[in-house]
């Protein structure tokens, strides 16, 4: 099994890549689309969706629990997706979700402004100036994202494999070039090492879902991350007894596993 993850930019080719790539290779095509249906069918609000998906949170939303909520919902969504085999995972950070995973195969398409606003252009049917407003607003929002929800710059090429100008491209020329890269990078034992973590990944989701959902731990941007028989916690809170509270639900529930906490510990007065 093989993931491929592709972050585009707003007016790329990258969406018909992605279309593309998945129906030569045989690959299920987890989109926007997709992913927004098992959020809901998880248990995420149309509303919360609405407030974050794509977008840059507003200020008063760095630390709520809204937020978190839709972020757990996000990463169960994609877990739940990549559990069925071969896919190709569009967008919503999913290179960082699955980042480490050793049969995954991160891709970023990026293009010059100037030809992703001809491109909306003419698609849309709008004029050029209007067109590169909102190729700048979808960066804006892109970049917003991916800084509040996974603390990274998608901007960043040293995340990728691999990284494409599709305005030089044509679009086969691309799929091409992932499919061979793909194919000759994940081997047997990459196979076999990414279904360990990926096993890895969707314990750390059970252990958070029970740490917020049962028990309503008080550690926002809290991560559960396992590494064989040892959980990791991070986040931020502002009671050091909270964090005692969840290590010690997790000597109770999951005593098999050792539990070493990285949350930090910040005033009240400094998250607002």
């Amino acid at each position: 099994m093989a993931i491929i993850t592709v972050s585009r930019q707003f007016g790329s080719k990258g969406d018909e890549i992605c279309v593309r790539l998945a129906r030569k290779m045989g690959y299920r095509l987890v989109d926007r689309k997709a992913l927004r249906k098992r959020m809901l069918d998880l248990g995420c609000s149309e509303a919360k969706m609405m407030r974050f998906d794509g977008l840059r949170p507003g200020p008063f939303s760095a630390f709520s629990r809204s937020k978190d909520e839709y972020t757990y919902y996000l990463r169960s969504a994609m877990l739940s997706e990549v559990s069925s085999g071969n896919c190709v995972v569009v967008g919503r950070g999913a290179f960082v979700v699955f980042r480490g995973i050793a049969n995954c195969v991160p891709v970023k398409i990026y293009e010059e402004r100037e030809l992703r606003a001809r491109r909306v252009a003419a698609k849309v049917g709008v004029p050029e100036g209007d067109a590169m407003k909102a190729v700048k607003r979808a960066d804006w929002h892109q970049m917003g994202f991916h800084k509040s929800f996974f603390n990274c710059r998608v901007q960043d090429f040293f995340l990728f494999d691999m990284c494409v100008n599709s305005g030089n491209s044509d679009e086969d020329a691309v799929v091409d070039m992932i499919e061979s890269y793909v194919r000759s990078k994940v081997t047997d034992e990459m196979e076999r090492r990414g279904d360990e973590q990926l096993s890895e990944l969707s314990i750390g989701q059970s252990i958070l879902r029970m740490l917020l959902a049962t028990y309503g731990v008080e550690i926002d941007d809290l991560r559960v991350d396992v590494d064989g028989r040892k959980i990791t916690l991070s986040g931020i809170s502002t009671r050091e007894g909270a964090v005692r509270r969840a290590v010690e639900i997790l000597s109770l529930e999951v005593p098999e596993f050792s539990v070493e906490s990285k949350v930090r510990i910040v005033q009240d007065s400094l998250r607002h």
